[in-house]
């Protein structure tokens, strides 16, 4: 009783979880339909609060340089994953991998349509950067290994399992190529978040094209879509379970 009464508590969050996804990931499919892409120079005719969506180059004076490739860049994001193996398995269903670092950054930025120039403040925006690099790099000795982070050497021993090596991920929104901007105007003429606790409005970069990014959001829409959908219907089975569990217990 107490095993079912988890998985059915389990399985009933990651419904909801996943429902709380698809409902935020529309509303942002509807924004990106509703807000019409506006020319810089004309962003001084709109309201500050309102809702504006730009595109064009990104420029910044002293950018970043990605941790990875050392790429100039506004943002960046690097994921390292260790993938390990059960000892005595050679198959890929032995493998699982765990994320051992992850660094994010971000500075502001102008972008150019053209037309004229804008400033976006990117704190709390959601970050959609172009991948600049998925390398998986094998380790010699699988017993044993040394992974660099951020300049240490973390020495990784392995009993069970066995490291096969380790995955690096990195993506940035890169100076000097195009980028997409769906924010609030500010006070100041710039682009940023929404105000505390508006649920209406979004703040988006992408590195993609509006097109691009609607494609992502649709189809990560419908996964959360049947992520829900499915842990809803196994919650509801093991809730009969459960109550077929309590009616047999009390008869």
């Amino acid at each position: 009783m107490i095993f079912v009464t988890l998985c059915f508590l389990i399985t009933a969050g990651i419904g909801l979880v996943c429902l709380i996804g698809y409902r935020r990931t529309r509303q942002q499919l509807r924004l990106l339909r509703l807000v019409a892409t506006c020319p810089i120079a004309e962003l001084h005719e709109r309201i500050p609060g309102e809702m504006v969506e730009i595109t064009g180059t990104v420029h910044c004076a002293t950018p970043l340089r990605s941790e990875y490739t050392g790429q100039p860049c506004v943002y960046y994001r690097t994921v390292t994953e260790r993938v390990v193996e059960r000892q005595g398995r050679s198959k890929k269903g032995g493998r699982l991998s765990e994320v051992v670092a992850q660094n994010e950054q971000r500075i502001a930025f102008e972008v150019d349509d053209g037309t004229s120039r804008v400033a976006v403040d990117p704190v709390g925006a959601e970050i959609d950067g172009r991948k600049l690099l998925d390398r998986f790099e094998p380790v010699e000795n699988g017993e044993g290994a040394t992974l660099r982070i951020a300049g240490m050497s973390v020495e990784v021993r392995a009993a069970e399992w066995r490291t096969l090596g380790y995955r690096k991920i990195e993506e940035a929104v890169l100076v000097g190529y195009p980028v997409y901007v769906l924010g609030v105007l500010q006070d100041d003429g710039s682009i940023g978040r929404p105000p505390e606790g508006s649920r209406l409005r979004e703040f988006l970069i992408s590195a993609r094209s509006e097109e691009e990014l609607a494609t992502s959001l649709r189809r990560r829409s419908y996964l959360f879509l049947a992520g829900a959908i499915t842990s809803f219907v196994v919650a509801g089975m093991l809730l009969i379970a459960l109550l077929v569990q309590s009616v047999i217990s009390i008869s």
